[in-house]
């Protein structure tokens, strides 16, 4: 597999994103896939399929922008902010209606032109301190 085609399986990623993850995620991950978020939270395909629908059900009016992506060897890596407005309940935190901004750092591993391993530093901790002060504010 080519850098050509890393970014080419995270641009089929990104293009799920948009369209709030509809699509086959066997489409662009490998059946035995696993994630890892800030060292703590280990995902497999189906949690993260979970994740992913349900952050789509928690905010709408998304906005990606890919700062950085970068292919190597068997990997790749992307550094994104996501905007979106908070339109749904988020962890138990009912809809602020309010627009978040976070960032996020992923190096993806690659096999057989599918992502099998993804390691993701995330800023949830800005995100919910946006959730949780716009709540405060409601």
């Amino acid at each position: 597999m080519t850098t050509q085609q890393h970014l080419e399986t995270l641009q089929r990623w990104i293009a799920m994103a948009e369209q709030d993850f509809a699509g086959d995620f066997l489409d662009v991950f490998t059946p035995d896939y696993q994630g890892h978020i800030a060292g703590r939270i280990h995902l497999n395909l189906e949690t993260l399929r979970q994740t992913e629908v349900g952050f789509a059900q928690s905010f709408s009016n998304t906005q990606r922008t890919v700062h950085e992506l970068l292919a190597f060897d068997d990997r790749a890596v992307m550094r994104i902010t996501t905007e979106a407005t908070h339109t749904g309940s988020f962890r138990g935190i009912p809809a602020t209606g309010r627009r978040m901004s976070f960032t996020a750092l992923v190096l993806y591993r690659f096999r057989d032109s599918r992502i099998c391993e993804s390691w993701t530093e995330l800023d949830v901790a800005g995100l919910m301190s946006q959730i949780l002060n716009d709540s405060a504010k409601g």
